[in-house]
């Protein structure tokens, strides 16, 4: 199945020792609909929210289908003073966005 995927970074210690520090993952599939999976490392709540709102506003815009530059759009969005968001990866290696988002989340570094 052919994926698109991002990681998201949040900027931690701003003050002492600025870094990007990675968080979570969204991962686009090829299905028609919202076929978009937001996983995020515990502890990373308010991003994990803010994600929910974007699925929320597309809902509520009666969205019934991701535009092709979804990603695209989104990691050109994030204000790198909150985080960044990794290049798009494309992938064939997963049978599914959620053995994807899974897979990527576990082999993200944590500290």
């Amino acid at each position: 199945m052919q994926l698109r995927y991002m990681v998201e970074y949040a900027l931690r210690d701003r003050d002492t020792d600025p870094h990007y520090e990675p968080i979570g993952v969204w991962v686009q599939g090829p299905g028609p609909g919202l076929d978009i999976i937001m996983e995020y490392l515990p502890g990373n709540d308010d991003f994990a929210e803010d994600a929910d709102w974007v699925i929320n506003r597309l809902v509520e815009n009666d969205i019934k289908s991701l535009p092709e530059d979804f990603l695209e759009y989104h990691r050109a969005t994030l204000s790198p003073y909150i985080g960044t968001r990794s290049e798009i990866i494309e992938t064939q290696e997963f049978a599914t966005a959620e053995e994807c988002a899974a897979l990527v989340l576990q082999g993200l570094p944590r500290r």
